[in-house]
């Protein structure tokens, strides 16, 4: 093969021409990210839903300096023939230009000779349990039953591995602070146990008067020291799951470590969640963690937040910091308002699962923030999950459907339903309390200050959806104990009606709410519930603090009757939410502070 391209080096290639038409291979060469297999073994991945399969192979030459990687995508379609001469091709184009270049030099080097020969001796073939696949053979069929298949590539065997744990894409942030977590940005992968693939951490740093990178750290997870600052990250990831290991990926942080902002106010509260919870008690969090869709934006910097260093208000800067207050809050409950989606994907997610965590997420319809949950899944088991737009459900909801049907004035009914508000219900069942089952509702309500009377009905419409979760969760299994909580953003204060419904049980027809905007009056309705609610928090001063306004808008609330709070977390003083202003800010993630505390089941 090699000695033909030398004398006719003129000549386009007829193999080349022949198969353009089919998908070209990928030579995986990345600025950053390198994948490292190893010498003599190919790798074969496929799904059954798949048209095309993957085919990954090292070659190498010492004698021509040659160590290439190479990744082909090709049809299930083709027969062993075609893949084998896209092989050819490949080796054809890398080795020809080798060797021109090396007979340039020598024209009458022996050795160089003797290489050639060796090449074109062992040709390229396919083997199945030890015999040869005949070329004609379709790789339909092969895939059908992949194993013990093998290649020779010049007289070197190659041991195929099918579907082994491997590493699609993995990234590291722009963002990096020492003191805070670092973990891929993105990391997708196929038929891999991220618990049980091996994460090392590296600094590029000195060691004897020479740069090497030094081992600092292993896991998902790493947190970088002040002996990080001002050197580069490398991440190395050697896949597995319960049979196999894959080829191993490394990446290198195009960025340096840079100091953090030092401590920060939630570190304080941290030393009142130190330790998990185990038995009877359980800790729950609820936090708006500010979306990036509405913290990157002229306006939000130059009117909203002017206080605010317009780094800090970048989603890489803010998801550190939120990250690593959540961690350190323990908590084996999150309920969280203004999530956005590829945060939740490739941060909140994939951080969190690696510390036990599950989660649910949704947005609120084609927004690109939303809903999430998420819970400790050595405590909890999911029974049951739902996503609800109020405006989409107002008739299918029977409790809320027989208010809905009393309100008469359209501009009212307009604008709930012009609301992407929606509630985010999560059924878990406790693995240590087999017969203690809680529902958990999530909200973030309508912010416009007139618009008490949306509020409340929206408050309504997502305690009743949680009610009607919890009748059903109970008829299901009438032997256990069912208890509801609902957080979120209520973007109402204590003095108004939304509190007022939820903690005393009903609105009346003549509460003030329901007149909060004249044109949009609601006449003749009123609210209630049977459910003893209180605020496991109380009512702090604040949980909300900017320049125009500060007061108490979030909440969870539970049943006081089934549930007992055993701790509140402390919240930040006001010297600490003022001392860069307001927030956020180069210490606080959000606009928002988080709430948390710590809950007991009544025993009974």
């Amino acid at each position: 093969m090699i000695k033909s391209v030398l004398l006719n080096s003129w000549k386009k290639s007829s193999i080349t021409s022949l198969f353009q038409h089919i998908e070209q291979d990928i030579f995986v060469r990345y600025k950053t990210t390198k994948l490292i297999t190893k010498m003599n073994e190919a790798f074969l991945r496929y799904t059954n839903d798949k048209e095309t399969f993957d085919f990954t192979f090292r070659y190498t030459n010492q004698e021509l300096n040659v160590d290439r990687q190479f990744n082909l995508s090709r049809r299930k379609s083709e027969n062993v023939e075609c893949f084998l001469r896209r092989i050819d091709a490949n080796l054809e184009k890398i080795l020809s230009k080798k060797i021109k270049k090396r007979m340039k030099k020598n024209p009458t080097e022996v050795k160089m000779n003797e290489t050639i020969d060796n090449i074109e001796s062992g040709n390229i073939v396919l083997m199945k349990d030890d015999s040869i696949v005949e070329l004609n053979e379709s790789w339909t069929k092969l895939l059908d039953n992949p194993s013990q298949l093998s290649m020779i590539i010049f007289g070197v065997p190659y041991n195929i591995k099918f579907n082994a744990p491997w590493v699609i894409r993995m990234k590291l942030p722009k963002s990096i602070l020492a003191g805070f977590p670092i973990y891929p940005s993105e990391f997708e992968s196929l038929f891999t146990d991220k618990s049980k693939s091996e994460f090392s951490w590296y600094r590029y740093d000195f060691i004897n008067d020479q740069m090497s990178w030094i081992r600092v750290g292993e896991g998902y997870i790493y947190i970088p020291s002040n002996e990080d600052i001002g050197t580069k990250l490398k991440l190395n990831c050697v896949p597995r799951n319960n049979e196999h290991e894959g080829p191993e990926i490394e990446i290198e942080s195009e960025y340096q470590v840079e100091a953090g902002p030092g401590t920060c106010p939630f570190e304080s509260r941290h030393s009142f969640t130190q330790t998990k919870l185990s038995g009877n008690n359980f800790r729950i969090t609820s936090y708006n963690i500010l979306a990036n869709t509405y913290a990157d934006s002229d306006y939000s910097r130059g009117v909203l937040f002017p206080y605010c260093p317009p780094y800090a208000l970048t989603i890489d800067y803010r998801k550190l910091l939120v990250i690593k207050e959540l961690i350190g809050y323990n908590s084996d409950i999150i309920c969280l308002q203004e999530v956005d989606k590829k945060v939740y994907e490739n941060d909140m997610k994939p951080a969190l699962s690696s510390l036990n965590y599950d989660s649910i997420f949704n947005t609120k319809g084609e927004l690109s923030e939303g809903l999430a949950i998420l819970y400790n899944k050595i405590r909890f088991e999911l029974l049951d999950t739902k996503m609800e737009m109020m405006s989409e459900n107002v008739y299918s909801n029977e409790i809320f459907k027989s208010v809905w049907e009393k309100i008469t004035n359209e501009h009212t009914q307009k604008r709930f339903l012009n609301r992407n508000t929606s509630v985010l219900i999560v059924t878990l069942r406790s693995l240590e309390n087999p017969k203690e089952i809680l529902v958990i509702g999530n909200t973030h309500l309508y912010f416009h200050p007139d618009a008490d009377h949306i509020r409340l009905l929206q408050a309504y419409y997502a305690l009743t959806a949680c009610q009607s979760t919890a009748a059903n969760i109970q008829e299901k299994h009438p032997e256990h104990n069912v208890t509801l909580m609902l957080c979120g953003d209520f973007n109402s204060t204590p003095i108004d009606g939304v509190y007022e419904l939820l903690t005393k049980k009903c609105i009346p027809e003549d509460h003030k709410d329901w007149n909060s905007n004249e044109s949009q009056k609601v006449d003749g309705v009123s609210l209630v519930h049977d459910l003893s609610l209180a605020s496991a928090c109380g009512t702090p001063e604040y949980t909300n603090f900017t320049i125009e306004f500060a007061d108490c808008l979030d909440y969870i609330f539970y049943e006081s009757n089934k549930l007992n709070v055993t701790q509140v977390v402390p919240m930040p003083s006001k010297d600490e939410l003022t001392l860069h202003g307001a927030i956020p800010s180069v210490v606080f993630p959000s606009d928002h502070i988080a709430i948390c505390a710590d809950m007991q089941w009544i025993c009974k």
